[in-house]
């Protein structure tokens, strides 16, 4: 009886320790896509500005509501303005 417990046990611990290791790898690999693939309001904003598409008065000003609301982190924080 102990000898079967102590196979369910190994067999739960490989399986935890599979389950972590995927779940590294997806934290990792939506990470690295998040930088690249899905662009901040902020990034955008400063790609505007540097292209010359806003003025440096309408940049501190979005910039500046970014800023009180929170906002600048996610994908779709300026598109469309």
């Amino acid at each position: 009886m102990m000898m079967g417990s102590m196979g369910l046990m190994m067999l739960l611990g490989t399986l935890a320790l599979f389950a972590l290791i995927v779940a590294a790898v997806y934290v990792g690999v939506r990470l690295a896509r998040g930088s690249s693939a899905g662009d901040s309001a902020r990034a955008m904003l400063d790609r505007r500005f540097a292209s010359g598409e806003i003025s440096a008065e309408e940049y501190y000003e979005r910039e500046s509501a970014l800023r009180s609301t929170g906002a600048g982190r996610g994908r779709h924080g300026l598109a469309g303005s």
